[in-house]
């Protein structure tokens, strides 16, 4: 049986543990359509992926991590800052709900 995870759960992870902050902006990152990808900005209203505001830099960081770089302290602190917000997101995703 699958394991539900709660929306304070993702919260509490993405705050506290590298390795799911790591993969909840890759997460994000990969329901970007494609040509949100390539420009690395949002382009159209789905509901998932990067607002506007987040899209270059989270876009940025997201590549970073897939190219098997690791994140400096100060992109760990920018990316806990702003992927909280995308934690409804991260739920669905780990409940495989989407």
């Amino acid at each position: 049986m699958q394991r539900i995870w709660s929306l304070e759960e993702i919260r509490h992870k993405i705050a506290t543990n590298d390795t799911w902050l790591c993969r909840g902006i890759i997460a994000i990152y990969k329901h970007q359509t494609e040509d949100e990808k390539r420009s690395r900005t949002t382009s159209e209203p789905n509901g998932f992926g990067y607002n506007l505001k987040d899209s270059f830099i989270m876009s940025t960081l997201a590549e970073h991590l897939l190219r098997g770089n690791t994140l400096s302290e100060q992109q760990r602190r920018i990316a806990r800052d702003r992927l909280s917000k995308y934690a409804r997101q991260l739920t669905k995703i780990a409940n495989r709900s989407v």
